[in-house]
């Protein structure tokens, strides 16, 4: 099935990173999580997103940089806001997450 880059939730059927997270995949995790917090219309918590799987993943520095885009589009969202949005159940990656959100400073 191919995708239509007009579509408005376009970046929400390429965020598969939680699936790659749960797995253990932290590499494919932030390729997945980066091309959807790209892609046109791709909420700010999708970047949030990007930057967790990317610390995850061991690159600070894109982790850094995606952490700068969450808090240019929207300064207020806390890691409060990300886990509401996004209740992971499994503890041990919601450690996971919390820890690389924690590591990025959102």
């Amino acid at each position: 099935m191919r995708l239509s880059p007009l579509d408005p939730l376009y970046y929400a059927m390429l965020d598969r990173a939680f699936t790659h997270m749960s797995e253990g995949d932290d590499a494919e995790a932030a390729r997945w999580a980066e091309r959807a917090a790209r892609a046109p219309g791709a909420h700010v918590l999708i970047a949030m997103i990007a930057a967790a799987a990317q610390a995850m993943a061991g690159d600070e520095a894109r982790a850094a940089a995606w952490a700068t885009v969450v808090r240019e589009r929207n300064p207020a969202l806390t890691r409060d806001d990300f886990f509401r949005s996004f209740p992971i159940k499994p503890e041990a990656m919601r450690a996971r997450v919390s820890g690389a959100a924690r590591a990025t400073r959102f």
